[in-house]
Parts: structure tokens; sequence; C-alpha cells
């Protein structure tokens, strides 16, 4: 009886040993058929071809560490010469425009002829002062003095418009005719001048008869000739010269 009770004790722990092997064996088997699934989709992952369109993102169009000498390289201007082309290109159109506007500032002059027939007595002085024997003292002469018979005809020494007529205390009868920027001022016509202010003149078209200057009056008959140009007097003697 007793060796009945101990077999029965050892069976059961026989069975129970059977037990957990069992479980164990079955739980290894789960284990193992879960990694081979796992691996069967990881492949059948891996062999799905990329969707049309779609580019990997770490695909390179070169393999890393690759020679790219010989890749194609786009030839580009440097930046020293794009700013040479760009200075020579805005220094010759800035050289055409002043140019362009030189031109279209350029006015040429009319022609010149004298106003009497005589001769230059006194000439342009500019700073330079002179001997006045009328007045006695020492000033500019901004004239030239042509030497003319009293009552001679004064005509314009070049065409057009009369901007100024009118009376003096020191030069008597004046005239001015203006051309662009060029005036000239008749001084010592005699009373009453043949144009008025607005009359377009002709060059050698009479503009008076010569008179008397007050503050020249100690020297012989003459015509006082000023002359100048935007504003600026100079020798009227140099619109001769260029003829």
């Amino acid at each position: 009886m007793e060796n009945r009770n101990k077999w029965k004790g050892k069976g059961f722990y026989i069975a129970l040993g059977v037990c957990v092997f069992a479980a164990v064996a079955s739980s290894g088997l789960a284990i193992n058929r879960m990694i081979g699934g796992l691996q069967t989709q990881q492949n059948s992952s891996s062999n799905t071809p990329i969707e049309s369109g779609v580019q990997d993102p770490w695909d390179q169009d070169t393999e890393v560490g690759k020679n790219e000498e010989n890749l194609p390289v786009e030839q580009t201007p440097s930046s020293s010469s794009q700013s040479v082309d760009s200075s020579s290109t805005s220094s010759a159109a800035a050289q055409q425009t002043q140019q362009e506007s030189t031109d279209g500032q350029a006015v040429q002059e009319p022609s010149f002829s004298l106003p009497v027939a005589g001769r230059i007595v006194a000439p342009y002085s500019g700073d330079e002062l002179v001997y006045n024997q009328t007045l006695a003292d020492w000033r500019t002469h901004n004239g030239i003095d042509i030497a003319a018979d009293a009552g001679a005809a004064v005509t314009a020494a070049m065409a057009g418009e009369v901007t100024y007529v009118g009376e003096d205390g020191s030069w008597g009868q004046v005239v001015e005719i203006t051309s662009g920027e060029l005036v000239l001022r008749y001084c010592g016509l005699a009373e009453k001048p043949a144009v008025e202010v607005g009359d377009q003149i002709t060059q050698g078209q009479q503009i008076g008869a010569l008179g008397e200057i007050p503050a020249e009056v100690a020297d012989a008959p003459h015509l006082h000739l000023e002359a100048s140009r935007a504003g600026v007097q100079f020798d009227p003697a140099e619109l001769i010269a260029e003829e």
C-alpha cells in the first residue's frame, strides 16, 4: 500500500513535468512561427515595386564617393565678368545718352556782320580799367566802339528778335536783339529806332541811325556794341573773328 502511494506521488510530478515541457515546447513553436511570419512579410515588402512617379528619397543619381570629373558642369559667368559687362554697358549707354543730350542742346549761333561801315577804335577791356575822357575816370569798357559818321545806317549784325528798345542816360538810345542765348546790345542810336520789341529781324536789316553816346560824347561818333551769352558778357570781336 505504501509503495502504491509513492508511485502515485511520483506519477503526479511526472505528469506535471510533461505538462510544463509541452507548454514550453508549444510556446517555442509559436515564437518560431511568429518570427517566420515577420521574415516572410519583410521579404514580401522589400520585393514590392515602388509606385510609379514616387522616387525613393535616398536614391542618389551618383554613387557616394564616385569621381564626378566627367559629369557635365553648367558654365556660368563669374560675378567679376558680369560686373565688367554691366559697367561697360552702363558706360556705353551713359555716353550715348550724354551725346544725345549734347546734340539736343547744341544751338547754332547765327552768322555775324558789322552793324556799321567803319573800324573798331576802342576794344573790349574785360576786367582791365581804361580811361574815359568824357567822365574823366577809369572804368571797364564792356563793348567795342565802331567809328562811323553820325546818321549812318545801323543794321542788325545777326538775325533775331528785338527784346528791348529804350533810352539809357549813359548810352543813349539802346536796342537789344536776341538769338537763343546770344544777345547783342546796340548803344548810341538816334531817337526813334526803326524797330519795336517783338519784331523778328533779319541780318543786315536796318534798326536805326547812328546818334551819340552821353558817356562817351568826347570821342568821335561811333556805335558802342556789347555782347552776352547766357547772361555772361564777352568780347563782341570774337564774333567778327568767327566770320
